[in-house]
């Protein structure tokens, strides 16, 4: 979560409000998931997912829009910059584009290679980046132009949109884009949509395809400073999609909605009157909260500790000017007999966990093998295994070394109570089935965490599997 964590902090700055103690929190944040970001650059030039050949354009492109925002906040090396935008220019084609290479993720799922998307988001990131006198840059700009017209999709039309506002927001071809988009929006609530129909780069579909679709399509209206009440219809229904943890779901849903809330908030200046707010649950009213200019961008917290179960009333008050964000979250446990099981036909990714044994003694090895799969026909472009560790237990790692050197499995990483699993390019014709040892370092009773499958992209698409409980002697 390192871009959202600059985003962040640059919003915090502008507007004057990053305290020493938060400013460095978030440095410290940036200074480790800088130092990971590098680890990704490929011998020879741009990125890839893991830093293995070949690069990728698209997540070159990304990046470069990274470190360009982080170079605002951090010191980040100018030369990272330079030579991933040159490695990016290179790779662009005599007519101005950039079509898809080895890399599968350069293109979205259902784009059928088609090179506008990828060829404005490229040309948008270079723009950010801060290089726009340049006969390259020009020659793909000219390319879009010619070609925006046969834009239709709302993920399409959105990123043409960013990068001719980033070239010229007063430019006919960008206010016409601009207007076309505006059209596509579809309203839900009191705010408003822009889907996609080939997902995004991401892989990203359904709502959260339509998530990154809509910050990208708020984005450029703020820039362009166009249509304002479709910006505002947007902002609103990103805010609405807002998941308990206070993001959208995936890293790349989150950095979109954020760039876009962001810039509105930047763009519209000071706050201006007070306002206080009174929250009750269930008639107890909790201290009032006064919003002022000083802390207008500050995330205000309320809790209750006596909510009993069945019908609770929240109710909030609100006194004074100004607009104002709120969320209303709640948590719960149900014990495992009591959770509803999903019918074999409404899943779309299934795991499964087996131990050789649940009974063992100090120091033996206990077998498990893990097998994923897709329930419904399609790829995954990025899909996450979350295999809960037992307590008292180690991973023999030498196991899922073999794994990953076999290319069963893209990664992993361990953490005290997970294995975490990267499957790159998940297809529904081949379930993934691998092996590997847990040591028993203690004589107990234990219950495994739960085990837990989702496409990254898409974490509406999940499956968690109950947990098992072992027995060392």
């Amino acid at each position: 979560m390192t871009f959202p964590n600059v985003l962040v902090l640059n919003y915090l700055k502008q507007t004057k409000q990053a305290s020493p103690e938060i400013q460095l929190k978030a440095e410290n944040y940036i200074a480790l998931g800088y130092q990971r970001l590098l680890t990704f650059e490929v011998q020879g030039g741009g990125f890839s997912l893991y830093g293995r050949a070949p690069a990728s354009v698209m997540l070159s492109a990304k990046g470069l829009l990274e470190f360009s925002d982080m170079a605002k906040v951090y010191p980040v090396d100018p030369a990272l910059i330079q030579r991933t935008r040159n490695w990016m220019l290179a790779q662009q084609k005599s007519d101005g584009t950039w079509t898809t290479g080895a890399s599968s993720w350069d293109a979205p799922p259902g784009s059928a290679n088609d090179p506008l998307p990828l060829t404005a988001y490229v040309t948008w990131s270079i723009l950010e980046s801060g290089l726009k006198d340049d006969a390259r840059v020009s020659r793909a700009i000219a390319y879009i132009k010619e070609n925006a017209s046969r834009a239709t999709d709302g993920y399409t039309l959105a990123m043409v949109a960013n990068a001719l506002v980033a070239y010229d927001p007063n430019d006919a071809m960008a206010r016409d884009v601009l207007a076309r988009l505006n059209q596509i929006q579809v309203a839900e609530g009191d705010g408003a949509y822009y889907p996609t129909r080939i997902g995004s780069f991401t892989g990203a579909s359904g709502v959260y395809g339509n998530i990154e679709t809509t910050g990208l399509a708020a984005y450029a209206f703020i820039r362009a400073k166009q249509y304002p009440e479709a910006a505002q219809r947007a902002l609103t229904y990103l805010v609405q999609k807002k998941d308990p943890r206070g993001t959208w779901g995936s890293t790349q849903a989150t950095i979109l909605a954020l760039r876009a809330l962001i810039q509105s908030v930047i763009d519209a200046g000071e706050v201006t009157g007070d306002a206080t707010v009174r929250v009750s649950a269930n008639g107890a009213e909790a201290k009032p909260i006064v919003i002022t200019k000083e802390n207008a961008g500050v995330v205000q917290i309320v809790s209750f500790d006596d909510i009993n179960p069945g019908t609770n009333r929240i109710a909030f008050k609100v006194e004074g000017k100004g607009a104002l964000a709120y969320q209303v979250s709640s948590n719960y446990y149900l014990p495992w007999s009591a959770v509803p099981v999903t019918p074999e036909a409404d899943k779309l990714v299934d795991v499964q966990v087996r131990y050789d044994r649940t009974t063992l003694a100090v120091n033996d090895l206990v077998g498990v093998t893990a097998t994923v799969r897709l329930t419904k026909a399609g790829t995954a472009r990025m899909t996450i295994v979350d295999l809960g560790i037992p307590p008292g237990f180690t991973v023999q790692s030498e196991d899922l070394e073999a794994a990953v050197r076999a290319k069963t499995i893209a990664r992993y990483e361990l953490t005290g109570r997970q294995i975490i699993i990267y499957l790159e390019e998940f297809s529904s014709q081949k379930p993934i089935t691998f092996n590997y040892r847990l040591k028993a370092k203690f004589p107990l009773r234990a219950q495994t965490p739960s085990s837990t499958t989702y496409d990254y992209y898409n974490p509406g698409v999940t499956s968690t599997l109950a947990p098992t409980t072992l027995t060392v002697k």
